[in-house]
């Protein structure tokens, strides 16, 4: 039987600690702009660095209660 994603607790964990550590990065305020990669593609990559914010805290909500009562 194929395994599901949530049944991998390493993967659940590494993911949700990488959606922590991005969550961190919007709270000191950490300026996106100023990264080789934004620069090249100008203001749409920030609107994608909002957007991958926004998916962290979905994760985070969704996923950290679930593993931290398990």
């Amino acid at each position: 039987m194929k395994q599901s994603f949530l049944d991998n607790e390493t993967l659940v964990f590494v993911c949700l600690c990488l959606s922590v550590f991005r969550i961190y990065l919007e709270v000191i305020k950490f300026d996106f702009a100023k990264m080789p990669l934004a620069r090249s593609f100008g203001n749409s990559m920030l609107s994608i660095h909002r957007y991958g914010f926004y998916m962290s805290i979905g994760y985070f909500l969704l996923v950290a209660p679930g593993y931290i009562l398990s």
